[in-house]
């Protein structure tokens, strides 16, 4: 009795496995797959508002002075530390200087300058 109930038991474990297989394959392989937001694709990758961009650089800025501060605290001589904080300062003005790009870029539908209040192209 115990053989007969461990084979069925072992027969409905390998039947539930091999169906739930062969269903989950079919349907990944015979689902098309459609993206409907393909025509905005384009212009949500330039979507960058003017609050991002102020808050992008003052998080640049927060980063920059408290690395300075952290510059300061080490026990090091004062042209190494001006070097370095010299450093500092090229990354930050990049860094700001991308995030401007990013702003200023023409593709992007809110920067006033190209587009009218309904996001069309001014040209």
């Amino acid at each position: 009795m115990k053989n007969i109930f461990t084979l069925t038991l072992a027969l409905f474990i390998l039947s539930s496995a091999a169906f739930s297989q062969s269903f989950f394959t079919r349907v990944s392989f015979t689902t098309p797959v459609f993206s409907i937001n393909f025509g905005h694709r384009y212009v949500e990758t330039y979507s960058f508002t003017q609050y991002e961009r102020e808050k992008q650089i003052t998080n640049i800025n927060a980063n920059y002075n408290q690395q300075v501060k952290e510059i300061m605290n080490l026990r090091i001589g004062a042209a190494k530390k001006v070097d370095l904080i010299q450093q500092l300062q090229r990354e930050k003005a990049n860094k700001v200087q991308n995030v401007n790009n990013r702003f200023f870029d023409e593709r992007n539908k809110y920067n006033y300058t190209h587009y009218d209040r309904n996001y069309r192209w001014i040209r």
